[in-house]
């Protein structure tokens, strides 16, 4: 496949993505299909090297934490304040820098996971779809961001940290369809800056945006 080729490809994939579930709609196409439909576009998807989002901002935006040098520079939130997409920097000599280090472990994860800062990391998740089936599904990263980046705001909450694993929640919203896919995801803490590392965990796909908040409440 040639470049322009593929980039046709990967902008028809995305493109009929975001529109699905008002296609669904109108044509009565159900809920399996647009699964279906999301999990076929990630799964046949070719390996990406999509980059990572430029972080633009005035060092007065940005908000201290209590780690001394690390500041927020604050986003937006989901239904629950705690899912974000707030990016993390870390103050050097004479400059700020989106954060990649594992002494910061649940800052490099929200900011890959934001695709702040490009990873390497290899998902394998399960996807769940209507009708019961759960498939698995094996996709970069960034794959991810390719397909739904464009046309949807990503918001992140990491849950849990310890130095054997990391956990957190991935959300995906179309803001004018206002529906979005969920992913529930781990891996190992020491992975975080390894290429080919494996994040495990459960896909969502199509939920209606007036059935997110039980969802993660629960």
């Amino acid at each position: 496949m040639t470049h322009s080729s593929y980039l046709r490809t990967t902008m028809t994939a995305f493109l009929l993505i975001a529109a699905w579930p008002l296609m669904a709609q109108k044509s009565n196409i159900d809920k399996s299909q647009a699964d279906q439909f999301v999990y076929e576009s990630l799964a046949n998807a070719v390996e990406s090297d999509y980059d990572a989002e430029k972080v633009d901002f005035k060092p007065s935006s940005l908000i201290k934490t209590d780690e001394r040098s690390v500041f927020i520079l604050p986003g937006d939130y989901y239904q629950l304040k705690t899912i974000r997409s707030d990016c993390y920097l870390r103050k050097t000599w004479n400059n700020y820098v989106v954060i990649s280090d594992l002494r910061y472990p649940m800052e490099t994860f929200t900011n890959q996971l934001l695709n702040k800062v490009k990873s390497g990391h290899i998902l394998n998740v399960k996807h769940h779809q209507y009708g019961q089936k759960v498939p698995i599904l094996k996709t970069p990263l960034q794959n991810l961001f390719m397909l739904f980046g464009p046309t949807m705001k990503s918001y992140v909450s990491v849950t849990s940290v310890n130095e054997k694993d990391i956990e957190a929640i991935l959300l995906f919203h179309h803001p004018k369809l206002d529906f979005i896919h969920m992913l529930t995801l781990k891996t190992s803490t020491n992975g975080l800056l390894k290429k080919g590392n494996i994040i495990y965990g459960d896909l969502y796909t199509n939920i209606p945006q007036d059935n997110v908040k039980s969802i993660l409440e629960k």
